[in-house]
C-alpha cells in the first residue's frame, strides 16, 4: 500500500512540474521577452531608416508607430514584425516615462501619439515597462540601462 501511494505522489508531482503549476511563469516571461526583442528591431529600424519611432502603450497590448515629418503626424508601423499585439490573458503592463507613471487607456487609438519615444539614432525615451499577472508581485520589467541596452530584470517570486 505505502509503494502504491509513493507512486501516485511521484506521478501527481510530476504532472505538476509538467503543466506548469508551480514555478516560473512562462506566459509573462514570454511576453516579455517578446517586448523586449520587439523595441530591439524597432531601435534598429529607426536608425537604419533614421526615422522617429513610438511605442502606444495600453495595459492589455501595445502598437508601435513611426513619425512621418511632411504631415506632421504619427502613422501606424507597416512591418509586420511591429504589428499591434495584444497581451495574453491575465497579464497587464503598466508604464512609467521619465521616472512618471503613465495612466494607460483600455484600447490604443490608432490616431494618438505614443507614449514612448524611440529616436532615429536608436536612443530611447526613459522609461520602464512593468508586465505582472493579474494580482501578482511577480513582475518582468523593461527598461533601457546607462548604455542605452535594454535589460530585462525579474522581480518578486513566481507563483
Amino acid at each position: 500500500m505505502l509503494v502504491v501511494i509513493t507512486i501516485i505522489g511521484l506521478m501527481i508531482g510530476g504532472a505538476v512540474l509538467a503543466l506548469g503549476v508551480v514555478g516560473r511563469d512562462r506566459s509573462l516571461e514570454e511576453a516579455a521577452n517578446r517586448l523586449r526583442a520587439t523595441l530591439d528591431y524597432a531601435r534598429d529600424r529607426a536608425e537604419l531608416e533614421t526615422r522617429h519611432y513610438g511605442l502606444r502603450v495600453t495595459r492589455e497590448g501595445y502598437a508601435f508607430a513611426w513619425f512621418d515629418p511632411r504631415a506632421g503626424v504619427w502613422q501606424p508601423a507597416l512591418d509586420d514584425a511591429l504589428r499591434p499585439r495584444q497581451l495574453p490573458e491575465g497579464l497587464s503592463l503598466e508604464a512609467w516615462i521619465e521616472g512618471r507613471r503613465i495612466v494607460l487607456d483600455a484600447d490604443a487609438d490608432e490616431e494618438a501619439a505614443p507614449q514612448l519615444g524611440i529616436d532615429s539614432n536608436g536612443e530611447f525615451t526613459p522609461f520602464e515597462l512593468l508586465l505582472r499577472r493579474d494580482a501578482e508581485t511577480y513582475v518582468q520589467r523593461i527598461r533601457p540601462d546607462e548604455n542605452g541596452e535594454l535589460e530585462l530584470l525579474t522581480e518578486g517570486t513566481a507563483p
